[in-house]
């Protein structure tokens, strides 16, 4: 029998003949929730077989009335795997069309069972839960996959020259390994960030039914090692209390990674117009103009940029939906859902977007090179040079230096500075020369000599840019080894829960 042609699709708190309570609410709260529970019935059936097999082991019903549930659930799933399974909104959401199925399917003396000890309330959470984990498991890998492919640029630009910026205009110059490897590291951040999130995430909240727990006999550790949950969740109101807050810690992490990409774009786009030329963005992420046949627009990049923006809108929607609710389940907290699912959403599409058009861009060395040594983008250099090897503070030299700029005697930049130019300024300045050698000017007087001798920790040096693609080779390794293993556990509990459901149909 189709749950969907049943006369007894209603509402289960609904008594019987009553057909006007909640017939209104039920259509406004369940809104577009029941769309989304589509994506939990794989979820819902894993949930629910995990409980039923605790029921029997801790003999809290029969072999036999947990056999026709199990029986009827690996129904279900094989109908939701082919699509067949439609939630019906009347029911509100997908905990309740399970039941209800399972109730049409084997009458109310045996269907009835399925919600002995839990409630609808921490079979949302957990469901969302295992939702969750997965979600930053698969953002994790496209994560690491986005570094591994700007380390791989990086390491075949460590010695190709850039301008760096500062309030956007020109600064010390930097490389092109140093510019994607600052990226990467970025990354590496919102990596770890969304690492120390999985194990609150990853702790088991059925059990403690609408917010109290219950005072059967129920084994939660056996649930939650069937689920391939590190633990259970400690405190029941807690547990109630934190529905929403591991969302918006979730959208909080998954708002600084779109904070990153759309800065990423913003350099993108500006360096690689006309005025700048610094790059050129690869042909699959450019359109045409649709009246002018000269142009290749940014659009990837852009609308990158823009949805990204969305992430935060949906942060702070996330917060104001939680921040006013009373301890315990409050159906607000349903409204979190397409929240939480859009922003995955939004990021899972972005990543390799972002990642193909960091990966294939094309760098013009020469106008690089070029720019980065405009302005006496090396003038810093120079002043610590001067100081070091003249003999005096800091901020004379600086004073040396911005003279000798603003005196206008250079026409290009400090390769035609001399010895006695430094000297005689320095004299007229602060009443005493400073003696420099033409090597001493040499070795900081361009983009590509202050590059090579930027050798301090973290610098632009290609030697420090090499060793920090190994740190950041190092350091995904070791996360896709953390990340290979949350993989492997959830694979093994689901094998586990199979095991053990089968064991019990075939008894």
């Amino acid at each position: 029998m189709d749950i969907h042609s049943s006369p007894s699709t209603h509402p289960l708190w609904r008594e019987q003949g009553d057909t006007q309570t909640g017939s209104k609410a039920v259509g406004y709260a369940a809104g577009e929730d029941i769309l989304y529970d589509q994506h939990l019935i794989m979820d819902e059936i894993a949930t629910n077989e995990a409980h039923l097999v605790m029921l029997v082991k801790t003999s809290l019903i029969t072999r036999e009335i947990a056999r026709a549930l199990l029986v009827s659930l690996e129904g279900l799933r094989a109908r939701a795997e082919k699509n067949e399974f439609i939630l019906d909104p009347a029911l509100e959401d997908v905990h309740s069309n399970v039941e209800q199925y399972l109730i049409v399917q084997l009458g109310m003396s045996v269907g009835g069972y399925l919600r002995l000890g839990i409630a609808r309330n921490d079979q949302v959470y957990t469901d969302m839960r295992r939702y969750m984990r997965r979600q930053i498991l698969m953002i994790l890998r496209q994560i690491v996959e986005t570094i591994s492919a700007l380390s791989e640029v990086a390491a075949e630009h460590s010695r190709t020259i850039m301008p760096g910026y500062t309030h956007l205009r020109i600064s010390q110059p930097i490389t092109v390994g140093h510019w994607l490897t600052s990226k990467a590291y970025h990354l590496l951040d919102d990596a770890d960030d969304l690492c120390a999130l999985y194990p609150f995430v990853n702790r088991c909240p059925l059990g403690i039914f609408e917010m109290a727990g219950t005072h059967l006999p129920i084994d939660r550790s056996l649930t939650a090692r069937l689920l391939g949950f590190e633990g259970t969740t400690g405190h029941s109101l807690y547990t109630a209390n934190v529905r929403g807050e591991l969302e918006a810690r979730s959208l909080a992490r998954l708002s600084q990674l779109a904070m990153h990409m759309r800065r990423s774009m913003t350099e993108v786009i500006l360096f690689s117009t006309h005025e700048f030329g610094l790059f050129t963005i690869d042909d699959a992420y450019t359109t045409g103009g649709t009246a002018q046949p000269n142009l290749k627009n940014p659009d990837a990049a852009e609308v990158l940029r823009a949805n990204c923006a969305r992430v935060y809108a949906l942060e702070q929607a996330l917060i104001h939906i939680m921040d006013s609710l009373p301890s315990g389940f409050n159906r607000d907290s349903q409204q979190t859902k397409p929240l939480i699912f859009e922003g995955f959403r939004l990021i899972d599409e972005a990543l390799p977007v972002y990642r193909g058009i960091m990966a294939t861009l094309r760098y013009n060395p020469q106008r690089m090179e070029e720019v980065a040594n405009i302005n006496f983008a090396t003038a810093p250099d120079l002043s610590v040079q001067l100081a070091i090897k003249g003999g005096v503070n800091f901020r004379e030299a600086y004073q040396v230096v911005k003279a000798i700029i603003k005196k206008g005697i250079l026409k290009e930049g400090f390769h035609e500075l001399t010895p006695s130019m430094v000297r005689i300024v320095a004299q007229e300045l602060i009443g005493k020369p400073i003696e420099v050698t033409t090597e001493d000017i040499m070795a900081v007087a361009t983009a590509r000599a202050s590059v090579s001798n930027h050798v301090s920790e973290g610098g632009p040096a290609p030697q420090e840019v090499e060793r920090m693609i190994g740190d950041i080779r190092e350091k995904t390794s070791r996360m896709q080894e953390d990340m290979s293993r949350h993989e492997y556990t959830l694979s093994e509990a689901d094998d586990r829960l199979q095991q053990e459901v089968q064991d019990l149909i075939r008894e």
